[in-house]
């Protein structure tokens, strides 16, 4: 009796031992790698382009910005050239490119679009083109992305321009397809793919570099892909609330045709 009682209480013993050792391990995985772990809510449209708006600087500064007129040194396939936009929180918007071999003066008043024709003489542009000018905009476009787009769907995190960034969709002011990045680290805009008003083909905007303007952060270097082409925005100049309405005005050569 004596020797079985031992082997019984030894074998307990071991026993016990053994599963005390298999629940330290099991507690040690569990430690290392939880089974369950707590999923971050998916951040809304609206929470996303908040961050964003925040990030550029606080509300007050952001929302007594009436206007921004800027003078960009640009470069293309053609060459260098400049570029001068006055843009306004109303949409209005003066646009002046002077190239190697021919200037361009457009603008928009009033949610109307005109461009000087080769005489000098200012004609209206169409919805299509008007929508073209207004894609140049981007220091105002990426303050004022509420206004300048609509319809916003959050999509998911994904790269970007070799930028880790939260994706959100978007409609322009055709109702075409575009989509918006925002870096997971700054909060600020990394870019846009928007729909070419012309062809239907995306383009791809990069916003490269932010300046900060008093208390608000604003664009200021911009590189532009479609197809295989390039362009580059440097913004060299950027004033903010210097503009009146005369600066939207349509030159007086002529009535508007």
């Amino acid at each position: 009796m004596f020797e079985i009682y031992g082997f019984e209480s030894a074998s307990r013993r071991v026993t016990l031992i053994f599963a005390f050792y298999i629940l330290i391990f099991l507690f040690a995985g569990e430690a290392q790698t939880p089974r369950w772990q707590p999923v971050a809510a998916a951040l809304t449209a609206e929470e996303i382009i908040d961050a964003a708006e925040a990030a550029m600087g606080p509300k007050d500064p952001r929302a007594s910005i009436s206007s921004i007129s800027d003078v960009a040194a640009c470069h293309g396939p053609k060459g260098d050239f400049e570029t001068r936009i006055i843009s306004d929180r109303k949409g209005n918007l003066s646009f002046q490119q002077f190239l190697s071999d021919h200037k361009n003066i457009e603008g928009i008043l009033d949610g109307r679009g005109w461009q000087l024709d080769d005489s000098g003489r200012p004609e209206s542009i169409d919805a299509i083109e008007t929508s073209v000018l207004r894609g140049h905009e981007f220091p105002m476009m990426a303050l004022d992305l509420r206004r300048r787009f609509h319809d916003f769907k959050p999509i998911s995190r994904t790269q970007f321009e070799g930028q880790s960034t939260n994706q959100i969709s978007m409609k322009d002011d055709l109702g075409q397809s575009a989509s918006a990045y925002f870096s997971l680290t700054s909060h600020l805009l990394a870019g846009i793919i928007a729909t070419n008003s012309r062809t239907g083909k995306p383009a791809t905007i990069r916003f490269d570099t932010w300046r900060l303007m008093g208390r608000v952060n604003l664009v200021s270097r911009v590189t532009i892909s479609y197809g295989a082409e390039t362009w580059v925005f440097d913004f060299k100049t950027l004033i903010l609330n210097a503009a009146d309405q005369n600066a939207f005005q349509i030159p007086e050569t002529g009535r508007l045709r």
